[in-house]
């Protein structure tokens, strides 16, 4: 064949394409028509079938081309076949809806696990794909690690971990994948909403979530799921016919008499008429209204502005993934285990964990207000502690009293706005630090006898310099600068390392020193000491909070919640955590090595209780005795350029 003929076909057929109407196509009939499933990482390799997870079929569908919809969210159990749905996105974006899309995972590497294990087996075995990669040149700069051409648009792979690369690309559809791994915000914000403006450029956009759930009020994906209009997949009972969506305490199992360790019997109790159904049933069950069988999704809330999708292990097709028995056999197992059982019921039941050893309400807390004011010293509080947490353009501070076993008190809170790299702002703190000083009721002064500074964020330095000159310039002594440990299990406070080199490199001894702070340790102390308080009178309790404290200060105190998984605290989501950081803060100065309150013994606590509250200072009853009243400290900072009075107390009026 001539070339000029070979040229005059291509031409033609590049026309004739032009020209034909646009064929009508959803993700699922893309998928049942072109994806080929690799043996690489498919449970059964070869051409997709909707058929065998039927269930996937309407969240596919809504991201169709000519759907509506704009946002779609599943949040999910593992092995039901969420990230083959998004892959099968992924292929009907580059070969029939065409436009720039990004793939965002929670880190690089979770990233690259997804393009190996997902992305180049469906490039390399399903012709469609291929085919639309392979029109577009190979430079490198069009085919790499970070971005894929294809005919008609560009794919984008992306991590939520980095802010900046949200914000540099237009889309048209975007899949937002494991989002619970994601961080609640970045240094510009919630990575989720970041990723939304993004596709904002586009009229017809789409943007899909999906994920397993992980900590309750922690979790990116139980969010997106409750402000959409969460749809169950009801299925029809085999022998009655009610529609229900199967739920994991309608499980049933019976043990074998002989061997209670094996399971006999599994069987799922119909929750309308108690109908025995049995795994097989699945196969008549599963099948969706006009496919075959009466299935359908119902949406709970359906007044929310979009979809939103959960799906179970129990709806898991016979031969992919765990049987009925074997989720029973894990779900025994894992009783014992509180990390087993989150694993559990993120990854089975797709359900975020809620450790109800750490969930503690802040009206609950709140109720166990005692009638002290702040800024006075109740009977019992022998030792003073200040914490200070270092904002962008605040301070927090919250000085905690103590006393004997424990016992703790809220003797101030309280906020100076400015900007942390001023001086002007930490003048400020030392003024505060300088004057507070508080009478007890047995007219004894008690002053702070220890300062533990947050150095995170942007003003290290500052904090650095502060600590350095506090003593001389205030009067304030043991002021220490602090970090969060990066390892889990740490002491509460542990050594210091020297931060301060002269020009030879070599370390000053009498430099600054870094404290290295267990948050997490400090943090379960905190919460084991207020469940422990939980059914005790106000007298026998360790944590003790004052009538004057706000609702932000219990709500910020219980800010977050422990992941048993991870090992590691996570911030629930829209709360602040500074009241939380600042009570850490000043735990951790009670163990400062000059004061080593956590190691005094019976004879150290004897010694100071004779000097605080000396038994002979008046014939009434110490708890008869009328309250002095608090000395009012006007706090000066410099905001916008202007002298400004700061004395903003969350606590209470000055």
């Amino acid at each position: 064949m001539s070339l000029p003929f070979d040229a005059f076909l291509l031409t033609y057929e590049a026309a004739r394409k032009a020209v034909r109407p646009k064929e009508f196509l959803t993700v699922s009939e893309w998928a049942d028509k072109h994806r080929i499933l690799s043996g690489e990482g498919s449970a059964e390799p070869g051409e997709w079938k909707t058929s065998r997870t039927p269930f996937l079929r309407e969240p596919m569908d809504s991201l169709s081309e000519d759907s509506a919809d704009e946002k779609v969210v599943f949040m999910k159990s593992s092995q039901v076949g969420g990230t083959e749905a998004g892959s099968n996105w992924v292929g009907y974006i580059m070969d029939h809806a065409k436009g720039p899309a990004a793939i965002v995972m929670p880190t690089e590497r979770s990233l690259n696990d997804w393009v190996s294990q997902k992305f180049d087996p469906m490039a390399n075995d399903t012709p469609a794909v291929a085919e639309a990669l392979s029109k577009k040149s190979n430079k490198s700069s069009d085919n790499n690690a970070q971005r894929k051409k294809f005919l008609g648009g560009i794919l984008y792979f992306k991590t939520a971990g980095s802010t900046s690369e949200l914000k540099s690309t237009s889309l048209r559809y975007a899949l937002a994948d494991e989002v619970d791994e994601w961080a609640w915000s970045t240094d510009q914000g919630d990575p989720l909403k970041l990723l939304d403006i993004r596709l904002t450029a586009f009229g017809d956009s789409k943007m899909f979530i999906v994920s397993s759930p992980t900590v309750k009020d922690a979790s990116h994906i139980e969010d997106a799921f409750e402000k959409g209009d969460q749809r169950r997949y009801h299925v029809p009972c085999p022998h009655c016919g009610e529609m229900q969506y199967l739920k994991w305490h309608n499980l049933r199992w019976t043990k074998d008499v002989k061997n209670p360790r094996k399971i006999a019997s599994v069987y799922y109790a119909c929750e309308h008429n108690g109908c025995v159904i049995e795994e097989y049933h699945k196969a008549i069950m599963l099948p969706e209204k006009g496919h075959g069988g009466e299935a359908r999704w119902v949406a709970m809330a359906p007044d929310h502005l979009y979809k939103s999708y959960h799906i179970n292990a129990l709806y898991s097709p016979i031969g992919l993934g765990k049987s009925w028995t074997q989720l029973v056999y894990e779900w025994i197992d894992a009783q014992d285990d509180p990390k087993d059982l989150m694993v559990f019921i993120n990854t089975r039941l797709g359900e975020t964990y809620a450790d109800r050893s750490h969930d503690i309400k802040p009206n609950a807390l709140s109720a166990r207000a005692e009638p002290y004011a702040l800024r006075t010293i109740p009977i019992g509080c022998l030792v003073l502690t200040c914490g200070v947490d270092t904002q962008d353009d605040r301070l927090e501070i919250q000085i905690t009293g103590h006393g004997r076993g424990g016992r703790t008190w809220p003797v101030d809170y309280h906020v100076i706005y400015g900007n942390p790299g001023d001086d002007d702002v930490w003048d400020s703190l030392g003024k505060y630090l300088k004057d507070a000083v508080f009478v007890n009721h047995f007219g004894k002064s008690l002053r702070i006898e220890a300062t533990a500074v947050d150095t995170g964020g942007h003003h290290t330095h500052m904090v650095y310099g502060f600590s350095r000159r506090a003593a001389a310039d205030f009067g304030v002594s043991r002021v220490i600068a602090c970090k969060g440990a990066s390892t889990y299990g740490r002491a509460i406070l542990g050594k210091p390392s020297l931060q301060d080199v002269n020009w030879r490199g070599q370390t000053i001894k009498k430099g600054v020193a870094l404290y290295v702070i267990g948050s997490d340790t400090a943090k379960h102390l905190l919460y084991n000491r207020l469940n422990g308080d939980n059914e005790k009178d106000p007298g026998e309790r360790l944590v003790h909070f004052s009538t004057g404290l706000d609702d932000s200060y219990y709500d910020g105190l219980v800010s977050e919640t422990y992941n048993p998984r991870k090992n590691r605290w996570e911030l629930k989501k829209g709360k602040r955590n500074e009241q939380l950081d600042t009570w850490v803060l000043s735990i951790a100065a009670s163990h400062h090595p000059e004061v080593y309150l956590h190691k005094w013994k019976k004879s150290d606590w004897e010694r100071r209780e004779a000097m605080i509250e000396p038994q002979n200072v008046a014939d009434t009853d110490a708890t008869e005795m009328q309250q002095p009243q608090p000395d009012v400290v006007d706090v000066s900072t410099n905001i916008g350029g202007k002298l400004q009075l700061s004395g903003f107390n969350r606590g209470g009026a000055r």
